[in-house]
């Protein structure tokens, strides 16, 4: 067993993690509540939220790494945050960007797939691209969301961002079928 998880309470980096999963939750209350009252999604607000969320997204696995917390336990939490802020940024901007809802959903597609394939459940080798186009596609629908963008660049953002992260899951999934 992990010895950090003999330790009471959580290690550092996870509640750093929390932290995060507490402003994506803020972010989805947000944007759901103006999807629901027809305003706007794409809000100073929304881009508040969502920069700090995004941004402290570098800083868990870094104060893990420095107390020697790192665990599997903080690394699934961390992707699913990652998860969730990316599908909710994507519902902010699916508005004017609507290829954003497919970016949002390939890491819920690809839990769900692995409750019924077990090749995708192995760990995936670590690759500095695939840390990069997830981190572009956030920032993209993040910063997507603020209203002075044109929706044109905006559309063109996602698109670029979404065909990244797509052909990084592509490359993913290849790799998890062929080994």
């Amino acid at each position: 067993m992990d010895p950090v998880l003999r330790r009471p309470g959580l290690p550092p980096g996870d509640r750093v993690t929390l932290g995060r999963g507490v402003l994506v939750a803020a972010l989805a209350v947000l944007v759901a509540r103006s999807l629901l009252a027809g305003d706007p999604t794409r809000t100073w607000v929304v881009v508040g939220v969502g920069v700090l969320a995004w941004a402290l997204d570098g800083v868990d696995g870094y104060v893990a790494r420095r107390t020697g917390t790192v665990t599997d336990r903080g690394a699934v939490l961390d992707s699913g945050v990652d998860g969730a802020l990316v599908l909710v940024a994507a519902v902010a901007v699916a508005g004017v960007a609507p290829w954003a809802l497919v970016g949002g959903l390939l890491y819920p597609v690809f839990l769900l797939v692995q409750a019924w394939r077990p090749a995708w459940r192995r760990r995936l080798p670590h690759r500095a691209w695939r840390k990069v186009a997830g981190g572009t596609l956030t920032g993209t629908l993040v910063l997507g969301a603020a209203p002075f963008w044109p929706e044109a660049a905006v559309q063109v953002a996602v698109v670029v961002a979404v065909a990244w992260v797509t052909w990084s899951f592509v490359v993913d999934v290849l790799w998890l079928e062929r080994t």
